[in-house]
């Protein structure tokens, strides 16, 4: 009882220090003007009740600034003349940079007008995939993004603007003089120049530039095709599947389906959607084809040398010994997982399709089965934790006291604040838009970070991030966060569950990264970003987002007159453990998809085999999963034009995550000396400094691909060492042991409709032997 006393009064004057300067900082920014010059309007509702819907907030009518106040986006014009007003400054500002004298303006000058083609792309990107655009808006949209593309190529293709950066560089004092982040660009520019032909013959050059655009055109189409839906002629349309959408005489086939739970809808599902298609691989060797020429043409063995020049890893050497570790490290662990999918299978199968001889290891778990299991038993284990943590836990997640609860992590952690704004006519594109201002405690306004979370229109619009302006010295950021959860039904507030809310914490981790980011050059936090870097923000939030005592901080109920009961430390480990089972088989897909990627960037030209024979080899070398005859999933991945040769940045910025959060903030997650540090020695330096030099400064180690491998492994571990019952080391480095009896959900499913048949770990039960189990099946309800 004394020490909650002495923890309440060092509350208390924590929260009154801060409120006393928060009052002196608003007053002298009133004083100077500050508020007024940046014209603000903050809302006095809390954020909470704005997303939890209690109360709305109107907009300010006195002004129309136009989608999200930018200065180049004008009310009374539509987006394609926008673009064509900002494409005609930025052909004036290179003639500027042409005509200069001082070397070094140029960069400033490149600089200002990448910041131009960035904003207006972005937002361009923005609008044509959010919810609430119009057609027309999109198909502007669309060419915006093309009319911006071209000029950007132009310009990296531009020889006067190539000779004036190369002088600059040959001149060592001027070159000493722009700084190490000045002279990081200068590097980069040659680079993209170089990349682009410039300096090589003139005939060489043209046809370096016709290739550019034949991997454009085929990027493209590839990319279309590959979201393209599926037909099926109704008369050849098997029985599971006559229930899906229609148009006309055909059957309309949009995914897998690998969220039901009928076997025949999913493997129909999966055969019709992703059948092989003939045409659809002739455009992904012709883009192999055109980006090995290209490689070759610019100096290289072959593209994914290219791919990775900025990249941590550097060489395909690098990142093979990386995948191939990840493998080796992951596959024990993925052969236990296909085991309790193959046990799930059994067990559904003998029971509910009343095959009687089958055995286990007579049963084979197909691509779309594993998908479905996965998820279903790992809802079960989550659901299960949930309830044995406290019975009303997802009462105390709602949307608007999660939000705000993380705002406090993120006051107390970097000093920041969210403060709600009252938005202007025509900044906003949907109603449920909510505009937060992002506030440091010493450096003022940061930027504006736009929340659109739920569903709205029939178009439901993907989650995802957009950083429309990065931050600079000279910039404020705008960010946009895009979730589609449910809106509220009028009586109760909307809800995350515990997966939704690690994804939506990861989310908040990229727009946290573009707010906190200061660079000197714009470049430096967009264009020149390190492809195995750029995630890192956002994988490490989401292990903050496990984390028991983060966990227990943002439980806050919507009512705010019911407190979350003290909870048991141990049982939120289980919980945060329960997270992550069976995330061992996604790790394996994406080693597989990752080393088909390298594959096909790498040794494309030298092996006579089509894409879908080396999709076939590295699926059965890679994965525990069989490859389907007449089937070929990896011509529905636009990552293979998108992230040419980089798909594995994903595990390798996982595993990058992984150890900054076992350095910095495992221990406590609300660390503000933790906080800082990682925004002084990485958000803020953006791309101005080398990724390896600036990560390995971080964590004061080597990055070698075994530590990488065994930091991305090392969660999985614990995650299946819970679902074993095995004792292990918890991330508070406390022993544990938690005694779970391994039971799939469709066990648990069955012990409903037939619990004469199931006994403890799913073994049949003749009947003299059922009251017997009675006692130890208890054991499962938590009674």
């Amino acid at each position: 009882r004394i020490q909650i006393l002495f923890e309440m009064i060092s509350c208390i004057r924590k929260s009154h220090v801060l409120w006393s300067y928060s009052m002196r900082l608003v007053s002298s920014m009133v004083a100077n003007g500050e508020l007024v010059k940046i014209g603000r309007k903050p809302a006095t509702n809390d954020i909470e009740d704005i997303l939890n819907k209690k109360t709305n907030l109107s907009l300010d009518e006195s002004q129309d600034v136009g989608l999200l106040a930018l200065d180049g986006l004008k009310t009374d014009m539509t987006l394609s003349e926008c673009v064509k007003l900002t494409i005609s400054e930025c052909s004036e500002i290179l003639q500027e940079i042409k005509a200069v004298k001082d070397k070094r303006k140029a960069v400033k000058l490149v600089d200002e007008l990448v910041e131009k083609l960035s904003v207006i792309s972005e937002t361009a990107n923005f609008v044509s995939q959010a919810a609430t655009t119009k057609l027309k808006d999109r198909e502007d949209a669309y060419i915006a993004l093309q009319k911006t593309s071209q000029f950007l190529d132009n310009l990296n293709s531009d020889e006067e603007a190539f000779m004036i950066f190369r002088t600059l560089s040959e001149d060592k004092i001027a070159l000493n003089s722009l700084g190490e982040e000045g002279r990081i660009i200068v590097r980069s520019l040659l680079l993209d120049y170089k990349n682009n032909g410039v300096g090589l013959p003139v005939e060489e050059k043209k046809e370096v530039a016709k290739l550019q655009r034949e991997v454009a055109v085929c990027g493209a189409e590839f990319t279309r095709s590959a979201t393209k839906p599926s037909k099926i002629p109704l008369p050849e349309c098997p029985t599971p599947l006559l229930g899906l959408p229609k148009k006309g005489d055909d059957i309309i086939v949009t995914e897998w389906y690998n969220d039901t739970a009928s076997d025949a809808v999913r493997e129909h599902a999966y055969l019709a959607y992703y059948k092989h298609n003939s045409e659809q691989e002739q455009h992904l060797h012709q883009l192999l084809d055109h980006r090995q020429r290209l490689a070759e043409m610019t100096g290289y063995k072959n593209y994914a040398h290219l791919a990775l020049q900025r990249s941590m890893a550097r060489t395909p050497a690098i990142v093979h010994d990386f995948l191939t570790e990840v493998h080796t490290q992951v596959r024990p662990l993925a052969r236990w997982e296909s085991y309790q999918f193959e046990r799930a299978k059994f067990m559904e199968s003998k029971y509910w399709h009343n095959v009687g001889h089958l055995r286990v290891n007579e049963v084979t778990v197909f691509p779309w089965d594993s998908q479905f299991l996965s998820e279903d038993m790992k809802k079960f284990y989550i659901q299960r934790e949930t309830r044995l943590t406290h019975p009303n836990l997802p009462d105390f997640l709602s949307v608007g006291s999660v939000i705000e609860q993380i705002g406090v992590w993120l006051e107390d952690t970097f000093g920041v604040t969210l403060i709600p704004e009252i938005p202007s006519k025509g900044e906003l594109w949907s109603e449920e838009a909510i505009k937060l201002a992002v506030e440091h405690e010493t450096e003022g306004l940061l930027g504006f970070l736009y929340l659109d979370l739920y569903e709205s229109g029939k178009r439901k619009s993907p989650p995802g991030h957009f950083v429309i302006q990065a931050n600079t010295i000279r910039t404020i950021p705008i960010s946009i966060v895009e979730c589609g959860y449910h809106p509220s039904d009028g009586y109760r507030p909307p809800y995350l569950d515990m997966m939704t809310l690690e994804r939506f914490v990861g989310q908040l981790g990229s727009a946290v990264h573009s707010m906190l980011g200061r660079t000197k050059y714009y470049q430096s936090s967009v264009s020149f970003m390190s492809p195995d870097t750029r995630l890192i923000s956002n994988y490490l939030l989401e292990n903050i987002a496990r984390h028991p005592t983060f966990l227990y901080h943002v439980m806050k109920h919507h009512t705010r007159t019911r407190v979350l009961p003290r909870v048991n430390y141990h049982k939120l480990l289980t919980l945060v453990n329960a997270m992550g089972i069976f995330n061992t088989f996604q790790t394996e897909q994406q080693v597989a998809l990752s080393m088909l990627d390298q594959e096909l960037h790498t040794h494309w030209h030298t092996q006579d085999k089509s894409s879908t024979e080396i999709y076939s080899e590295i699926l059965e070398r890679y994965t525990h999963l069989p490859y389907i005859e007449g089937t070929a999933p990896h011509l529905r991945m636009p990552a293979f034009y998108t992230q040419g040769a980089t798909y594995y940045s994903h595990l390798w910025s996982k595993g990058l995550a992984n150890i900054l959060f076992e350095e910095l903030f495992q221990r406590d997650p609300f660390s503000r000396h933790s906080g800082e540090y990682f925004r002084e020695h990485f958000l803020k330096l953006g791309a101005s400094k080398s990724p390896k030099e600036m990560v390995e400064y971080l964590i004061g180690a080597k990055v070698t691909p075994d530590r990488l491998a065994s930091a991305l492994i090392k969660p999985l571990e614990l995650s299946q060492n819970y679902t074993r019952g095995n004792p292990g080391l918890l991330q508070s480095d406390t022993p544990w042991a938690h005694d779970v009896t391994d039971v799939s959900p469709l066990v648990k499913r069955l012990e409903t409709t037939h619990p004469h048949l199931i006994g403890t770990g799913g073994k049949v039960l003749k009947p003299k032997k059922f009251e017997k189990e009675k006692l130890l099946k208890s054991r499962l309800d938590g009674s």
